[in-house]
């Protein structure tokens, strides 16, 4: 059995590389929604049995509804209790009490996080798609062991960023009401001339500022020239 050739062995070094970018760019993303989500909740901590909040002055936040379009419970404190707590202006300066949100989803269920999963995942496609395109040309017993054996650690390493392909979430939270952010006051209703709107706004931006002073002189009919 001959020895790999060097081009095998780039190639599959390559590829291997490759799945540790991939699987490091997954968990940066990861790493990243956890600490955007910690930002957002502050001090105030989750208590999983009670499914509520609570806050620095040892305040509850329940649940009020589910927001379907971003996928998010809203939680809220009581108004009686946030409007006279002594750091009402500094926890919450608007009128109403102290609301939080919570992704319903777990990663990478979220946009951003089928975001950098689709990244990921396309990266560890690169990877077994490289060694498996040089399979089909290659010839000695050492140079298909090789790729072989690449391409089974591509799939492998490459199966866990596919499954939310899948396994897609239908933890729907049928006891709280829904209040769809779309369906917030002010917010303007899709018309069909929407789409049309920009394309028109367009056409007469750069009609008048490529339009000539020149005008077409309509010629003649040659059949009808004497």
């Amino acid at each position: 059995m001959r020895t790999p050739s060097v081009t095998v062995l780039l190639v599959s070094g390559y590829s291997a590389v490759l799945l540790v970018v991939a699987w490091l760019f997954d968990r940066m993303g990861a790493r990243s929604a956890e600490r955007s989500a910690r930002w957002r909740t502050g001090n105030f901590i989750y208590h999983e049995d009670q499914d509520a909040w609570k806050c620095h002055q040892d305040q509850w936040l329940w649940p009020a509804s589910f927001d379907p379009d971003k996928r998010v419970i809203r939680y809220e404190g009581q108004h009686a209790i946030c409007g006279r707590c002594p750091v009402k202006t500094e926890c919450s300066p608007t009128p109403g009490p102290r609301e939080l949100t919570r992704q319903v989803d777990p990663w990478p269920h979220s946009e951003a996080g089928r975001f950098h999963r689709g990244i990921a995942l396309a990266v560890a496609s690169v990877a077994v798609f490289m060694p498996t395109a040089m399979l089909l040309g290659a010839h000695g017993a050492g140079d298909v062991i090789v790729l072989v054996t690449t391409v089974a650690v591509g799939i492998i390493a490459g199966v866990p960023l596919a499954q939310h392909l899948w396994n897609a979430p239908t933890n729907f939270p049928q006891h709280l009401r829904s209040d769809a952010s779309s369906d917030a006051p002010g917010m303007p209703e899709p018309t069909a001339d929407a789409a049309v709107a920009p394309l028109d706004h367009l056409l007469d931006r750069y009609q008048t500022r490529w339009a000539s002073d020149r005008r077409r002189v309509d010629l003649p009919d040659p059949k009808t020239r004497k």
